[in-house]
């Protein structure tokens, strides 16, 4: 993103969780920020060349955790399909509910929900058996099952205590998560591809934009 940070032609940057920039508005699980913007042709509404393994709809969420206490705003943006066109994103990410539910040792469950169009990254919602939540990203496609025979059985528990797949923590709530996709995504739009000057954009663009870490590399969360 021109003024932002520089990617040096990578897909994504690693930033650590505590450098990013402080978000300046409070959350309340009715995403009325997000219905407040503008909306997209190109958005993470599905599109003719998105095939999805389990479509991010209020009947497919019911079918894969229909007891499951979710978060607030996570169920709202998969069951109202409006909410989507307010989002896009600069690398073509696409929901995907995913094949099942991963089990996690500590009592929680993940529940996969964000795609990378190149499979560069998927992303998960964690939710505790306390009522905690948070996103994840892995590089691992946790959630579906696309091999056959005994060596390629995918993972449906993670066992925290004996070699766990590579997980990064993105937000500690799917709401946090969803306006930090926002703002990003909106900034490489409009910097990157409108040619925006920075100083032009909205005050609370320019303000995440100014914030942003330059040079915070290690230790990371993709």
């Amino acid at each position: 993103m021109p003024g932002v940070l520089d990617l040096h032609y990578k897909t994504y940057e690693s930033v650590p969780l505590d450098a990013m920039p402080p978000i300046g508005r409070p959350f309340d699980g009715t995403l009325r920020w997000l219905r407040d913007t503008r909306t997209h042709d190109r958005s993470l509404q599905r599109g003719p060349d998105d095939y999805p393994e389990r479509d991010a709809d209020a009947a497919e969420l019911e079918a894969l955790s229909p007891r499951l206490p979710l978060p607030p705003a996570f169920r709202l943006f998969i069951e109202d399909p409006t909410l989507r066109r307010h989002i896009r994103s600069a690398t073509s990410c696409y929901l995907d509910l995913a094949q099942f539910v991963v089990g996690v040792s500590d009592g929680g469950v993940l529940i996969h929900f964000l795609s990378d169009q190149q499979s560069v990254l998927e992303w998960l919602l964690y939710v505790g058996p306390d009522g905690s939540e948070a996103v994840l990203v892995s590089l691992e496609h946790l959630g579906f099952d696309y091999g056959e025979g005994e060596e390629s059985e995918p993972r449906r528990l993670i066992d925290l205590s004996n070699q766990p797949p590579a997980l990064y923590v993105c937000s500690e709530s799917f709401e946090e998560f969803l306006y930090r996709f926002w703002v990003e995504n909106e900034l490489f739009h409009r910097l990157a591809i409108d040619k925006t000057p920075l100083q032009a954009l909205p005050d609370e663009l320019r303000s995440y934009a100014e914030a942003y870490p330059r040079n915070a590399t290690q230790p990371s969360t993709p």
